[in-house]
This record gives structure tokens, C-alpha cells and sequence, in this order.
């Protein structure tokens, strides 16, 4: 295998840990996390104290839900970010009840979701023009580990919102810190750890659904362990949508007594067998539309996670600071689908298993020639085995052999450097520079076919921002970046779908993009944020209209939109949140064998989204959410021949009261039972009926 990365990227990871031999980054960084009533001490500190108002008007990020500073920490640092970043506190997400932990993105500004509810694959979130019909053109980050497999797929189920502590999505392309995925933009999970706790939540309703998960923590001065298992059935609204799925992870930290030194680990095991139901005709879905399709009585899925990360980290100083991160994890499914009466069930398998290594290295200075210079050195790596099969199946019977066997290696090196200065009172600058590079090979096991991934060479990608205040409280920011999109399988190896190799070059497509928005938080109960963005691709790769089985780099889309956000706090116990956002996006140069659809909107990408959300938590214990999730008409074919679809505005809303260890709470999803589609993906049958109404109580106990 070719080494990846130039020589003095490669020499610098390989030196940097002896640099530090007997010590490893501690998290020293300013991390927003979200407020608890139980007092939580992360690892690593000791120090809590609320977010000051002084300090978030000089911040780009939007939340929804309180916020606390926790100390210092590396976990996040895009808070302040020239870009549009939003974070969702642990009180908007810990009380949510999903089946699939996607749904809990719902709220991010900007985001919109394709509920494809086809059983272990069950949907997706998307952003920025990009279809909710494919894998999101975002990476997902765990408490700094990276959570997609296959190099596409997002898997955020194995979280289930007890666990999780809040959730920051950076949009744009203006992020250094990571490489493959990170198209649009990124999402940084970040679970519960550290203190000394134990809450559970106990949920029943709709659909017999029942769900339970506890979360516990213990510390002392030097040691911290998390523990957390969930678990979820439910027969869903459609017929043949049941669900079952299993969570337990565990966090073990230990800090020394001068908060220099942490070592820690994380363990994950998850499963999940789920039902689905199929597609349907338009007829079908608003006549009937709890039923299964006929043909899909056999169709779903099983899935199994295990995951381990270990985490060592030390602070030379108070100004300069390493992290190193290692992971090994394994995502394993199989999915049984049929798509119409006239077709034939597959089976499809997928077995990715991951092993990465990640550092960051920071170093901070003050009243130097400018006031403030931080300077960033990050550098990760991953290796895949990835295997993509599938056969043809009756009824979950294999009929014959595999119509499709690809085993597939993949290796990645990516590094980033970055420079945020704060050149006077009133402006900051950021300038990065991201390379990255790929490298793997490709058996497909029915022809025999090996071949080496196409050489992509060395991905360059500048990034730079900058934040102007000319009065405290009021930004201006603006962004540029680039980011890539790397061809499929199997035209990433050099071949095609009938098994032979592809004659042509081919490269990424580069996605370069920029935004310019305005951030006003004149007074602590108000903030509000407008900006504007664009995101053009170039050199997608398209097959050659020739019969040749070859592909070019000739695609081009056009994606730009607005984006208006605010949240308003009325009272000390009444907040309002709301976003609203316009998207277009367009085949500009769809390439050769596609110039009929060229001037069309991209498929499944809607008008617009928008959310609106009204908290109401009053000292006597009594608290209330209503909040309407909305979306516009889209496409629903590339050739733009029907009419659009796909509209829909719902309502839902949650009661409860909070006593001293015990919270009890009704949930009303979808209250006046609207009928919609959550997804469609095929004009002719390709519904899918979004849920009517449904209720659940629960209850939450801290022990």
C-alpha cells in the first residue's frame, strides 16, 4: 500500500507520541454542554458554572435547550465557529421519545428528514440541498470518534436519548476537522460522563410500545465510570413495523490529582431487529394507510453494533494541549427488501468492521503581536473491511447465489492545520488547510476481479472565516470552503457493475462553498441568526451515455438557500424557539447521459423547513412542550415530469410535572392526526404513510 500523506505529515504523527511518552492530552478546551439538575462534574474538572450572557453574544451558535460551561474541554470546539452552529441541549433531548435515534435531529435548524421506515434502515437526515433519499452528506462524530460505516452511512441508533448529553451540528464547509463525509457539514455527539448519579425513564403507549433505559455515574477525586442500558419494542403505526433494540454501553476515566493527565475507555454493545412494511401505492397510502404493502411480509432486518475507543490525553501547559484517541468498531446487517409486486426480494449484508486513531494537538497564545492565536494540528487515520453482498431471496430464503460479493479494504489519512486569531477587538480571522488521502483495493468474489482503488492523490482543501463585531452582540461572519464527495463502489475500485474495469480516469468531486449570515444577541433572553449560503459540485461522476459501462467526471449541481433562526426567552420559565429555511437546489450539468434533466430541481429535497418550539417550565414543578416540525413540497423524480409532493405540517406537544426525584409526562405526537407522507421516493409506488396519532406516558426516577 502507498503511503497516504506527504512525508512531513507522516513523520509528524509518527513523532508526535513520543513526544509525550508518558503523558497524553487532558481535555482543556471551553465546551458548551447541557444544563443537568443533578450537579455533574466532567472528568478532568471540577469547575461548573452557567454559560454568561457576555460570553454567548460573541458566539455564532444557536441552541435550543440550556447550556452550561463544564471547566474546559477539546470535545467542542466549533461552539464559536465563523459558521451556522447549533447545539441541542440534553432537556430537549433526554424526554424524546423516538424509535430510531435519528429523529432526534429533527430540530436542528435547517435539517429535514426522510422517514423511510424500512425496518433496521429507517431513515435519514439531510441539510443544504442534499436528497434525503441517500446516505446524509455528514459526518457523525461520538465523543470524538467517527460513527460512519461503509465510508456513507450515519448510525446514530445505537444512542438512545437518556445517554446523550447534547448534540452540535456545524453546517457548511468551512470545518478542518474532518475529511471523508464531512460535505455538508458535521454532527458531534457527546454522551453523558462523570458524577455521581442514576436516573431512569419508563415509557408506554401507542403501538404497544414500551422502552426503559437507565443511566448511572460514579465518582471519586481520580476515578469516573458511566453505565447506561436501554431497551425498546414497539409494533409500530403500519402493519409489519416491529421494532426491538438493546443498548448498554460503560465509560471508565481516570483523571490525575493535577487534572494533567486522563486515561480512559468506552465500551458499546447495541442490536436491533426490526420489521418493514414496504412501499406503497399513493391509492393505498391514503386509503389504508396502516397496511403493509402485500408484498413485503417478509421484508426487515437485523443489525449489531460493539464498539471500544480508548482515550489518552495530557496538557503540557495551560497553552498547549494533545489528544489521542483509538477505536475499534464493528457495524453488522442484514436487510431483507422488496420494492413491488413484480420484483424480487433481496438479501443485502453489510460487515464493516473499523480501526482508527485520531490526534489533535493545540496550542494557544495571548497578547502576543495580535491578542489572541490558537493554533490547531490535527491528524486521523482509519483502515475499513468492508463487505457489500446481497442474493435473491423468497420469503428470507436464499434462491441461488450471491448476485453481488464485494470485499473491500479502505484506508484513510487525513490531517489539518489551523490558524484563529483574534486580530483586534472587533475582528477574527481563521485560515485552515485540510489534505487528505485514500488508498484500498476490491475483490468482487462473483468475477474474480481484484483491482486497487482509483488513485485520488492528495484531496486539498482550503478553508478560511472571518467574524466581525463592531458592536458587542452583533456578528457579521463569512466562510469559504471546500469539501469532496468520493465516487461510489464499485467505481471507487476501477470497476463497474457488471464486474469489468472502467478504461477512464476518475477523480472526487469537489464541493466548494460559502456563507454569509448575522448572529445579534443584544440582550441575554434574545438571539437571532439569518444567513445565506451556496454550495457548488464539480466533476460528479456520471456513466457515459456510449454502452461502454464507463463513467466521466462531468456532473454539476448548484445548491444555495437561507437560513433564519431565533430563540427568545419571555420569561425566566417560558422559552420560544424557531427556524425557517429556504432551499434550491439544481442539476446545473447533469453530464453527458443526463442532459434531460438538465435545469431541473435535485429529487427529493423540499421547499423549504421550518420548526417551531414553545417551552414552558414553571417553578411549581409543572412543565409543557408544543413544537410543529414543517416542509414543503419536493420533487420526487429527477425529470421533474409530476407533480411535487411530500408536504406536511405536524404538531406535537408533552405535559408533565416534576417533583423531587420523580418526573411524570404524557406525550401527544402528531395531535390533530394529520395525514402525510414521510417519504416518497417513486411516484408510482413508493409511499410511505407518516404516523397518526399517538400518546405515551412515562415516568423519570433519580435515585
Amino acid at each position: 500500500m502507498k503511503y497516504l500523506l506527504p512525508a512531513w505529515y507522516t513523520l509528524g504523527m509518527l513523532l508526535l507520541p513520543f513526544a509525550a511518552t508518558a503523558t497524553f492530552a487532558a481535555d482543556v478546551q471551553e465546551q458548551v454542554e447541557t444544563t443537568r439538575k443533578t450537579q455533574i462534574t466532567d472528568s478532568g474538572t471540577n469547575s461548573k458554572s452557567t454559560v454568561n450572557a457576555d460570553n454567548k453574544n460573541d458566539k455564532m451558535y444557536m441552541e435550543i435547550g440550556e447550556m452550561t460551561v463544564t471547566g474546559k474541554s477539546t470535545d467542542l470546539s466549533a461552539a464559536d465557529a465563523p459558521a451556522s452552529v447549533d447545539v441541542i441541549g440534553a432537556n430537549q433531548i433526554e424526554m424524546e421519545n423516538v424509535d430510531f435515534s435519528m429523529e432526534l435531529l429533527k430540530k436542528v435548524p435547517g435539517f429535514y428528514y426522510g422517514d423511510w421506515n424500512q425496518g433496521v434502515v429507517s431513515g435519514t437526515v439531510s441539510l443544504r440541498g442534499f436528497d434525503a433519499n441517500h446516505d446524509a452528506p455528514l459526518t457523525l462524530i461520538v465523543d470524538g470518534i467517527p460513527h460512519n460505516f461503509g465510508y456513507g452511512k450515519m448510525d446514530i441508533q445505537p444512542f438512545f436519548p437518556l445517554e446523550i448529553d447534547h448534540i452540535e451540528a456545524v453546517k457548511g464547509t468551512t470545518d478542518p476537522r474532518y475529511g471523508l463525509l464531512n460535505i455538508a457539514g458535521n454532527i458531534n455527539l457527546h454522551t453523558k460522563r462523570g458524577g455521581n448519579f442514576t436516573e431512569g425513564k419508563f415509557l408506554t403507549g401507542s403501538f404497544n410500545t414500551y422502552d426503559a433505559s437507565m443511566i448511572t455515574g460514579h465518582d471519586t477525586d481520580k476515578f469516573s465510570q458511566t453505565y447506561f442500558v436501554g431497551y425498546r419494542t414497539t409494533d409500530g403505526y403500519r402493519d409489519h413495523s416491529d421494532l426491538k433494540k438493546g443498548a448498554a454501553s460503560g465509560k471508565w476515566f481516570y483523571t490525575t490529582e493535577n487534572k494533567k493527565l486522563s486515561l480512559g475507555a468506552i465500551a458499546r454493545v447495541f442490536t436491533m431487529d426490526a420489521d418493514a412494511p414496504g412501499y406503497l401505492t399513493k391509492e393505498e397510502a391514503d386509503s389504508d394507510p396502516t397496511k403493509a404493502a402485500d408484498f413485503a411480509t417478509s421484508d426487515g432486518g437485523e443489525q449489531d453494533n460493539h464498539h471500544i475507543s480508548t482515550h489518552l490525553d495530557y496538557a503540557f501547559s495551560d497553552d498547549l494541549i494533545w489528544s489521542f484517541k483509538m477505536y475499534h468498531q464493528r457495524i453488522e446487517r442484514t436487510r431483507w427488501c422488496r420494492w413491488s409486486a413484480t420484483g424480487t426480494q433481496q438479501e443485502r449484508y453489510n460487515d464493516s468492521k473499523q480501526y482508527g486513531a485520531i490526534s489533535t494537538l493545540s496550542y494557544e497564545l495571548a497578547d502576543t503581536f495580535i491578542p489572541r492565536l490558537k493554533l490547531d494540528w490535527g491528524v486521523d487515520y482509519q483502515n475499513q473491511d468492508n463487505i457489500d453482498a446481497r442474493w435473491a431471496t423468497a420469503n428470507r430464503d436464499r434462491q441461488g447465489g450471491a448476485t453481488r460479493y464485494y470485499d473491500m479494504d479502505f484506508y484513510y489519512l487525513g490531517s489539518y492545520v489551523q490558524a484563529d486569531g483574534d486580530i483586534t477587538d472587533w475582528l477574527r480571522l481563521t485560515a485552515s488547510l485540510r489534505v487528505d488521502s485514500f488508498d484500498g483495493k476490491m475483490t468482487n468474489q462473483l468475477t474474480g476481479l481484484n483491482t486497487d482503488m482509483v488513485d485520488m492523490d492528495y484531496i486539498w482543501q482550503p478553508k478560511a472565516g472571518v467574524v466581525i463585531t463592531p458592536v458587542k452582540g452583533y456578528n457579521f461572519y463569512g466562510n469559504f470552503g471546500r469539501s469532496f464527495q468520493l465516487p461510489s463502489t464499485p467505481t471507487l475500485y476501477g470497476q463497474n457493475s457488471s464486474g469489468s474495469t472502467i478504461s477512464n480516469d476518475i477523480a472526487y468531486s469537489k464541493n466548494d462553498g460559502w456563507e454569509l449570515g448575522f448572529k445579534s444577541s443584544p440582550f441575554s433572553w434574545l438571539s437571532a441568526r439569518i444567513d445565506y449560503w451556496q454550495m457548488k459540485a464539480t466533476d460528479e461522476v456520471r456513466a457515459k451515455n456510449d454502452g461502454s459501462g464507463d463513467y466521466v467526471n462531468a456532473g454539476e449541481t448548484m445548491r444555495k438557500g437561507w437560513d433564519f433562526s431565533v430563540s427568545v426567552k419571555l420569561h425566566d420559565w417560558i422559552n420560544i424557539w424557531a427556524s425557517y429555511s429556504i432551499i434550491q437546489a439544481e442539476y446545473t450539468d447533469p453530464g453527458p447521459s443526463l442532459q434531460a434533466i438538465k435545469g431541473n430541481d435535485i429529487e427529493n429535497i423540499p421547499d423549504y423547513t421550518a420548526k417551531v418550539g414553545v417551552d414552558f417550565d414553571h417553578p411549581s414543578g409543572f412543565f409543557s412542550n408544543f413544537w410543529i416540525e414543517m416542509q414543503g413540497d419536493y420533487e420526487v423524480d429527477a425529470e421533474n415530469t409530476r407533480e411535487k409532493d411530500g408536504a406536511y405540517d405536524i404538531v406535537n406537544c408533552s405535559f408533565g410535572y416534576k417533583w423531587k426525584k420523580i418526573t411524570m409526562g404524557l406525550d401527544i405526537n402528531n395531535i390533530f392526526d394529520s395525514d402525510y407522507y414521510s417519504f416518497i421516493w417513486d411516484n408510482d409506488s413508493g409511499y410511505n404513510p407518516g404516523d397518526g396519532r399517538s400518546a405515551y406516558i412515562w415516568m423519570s426516577i433519580k435515585f
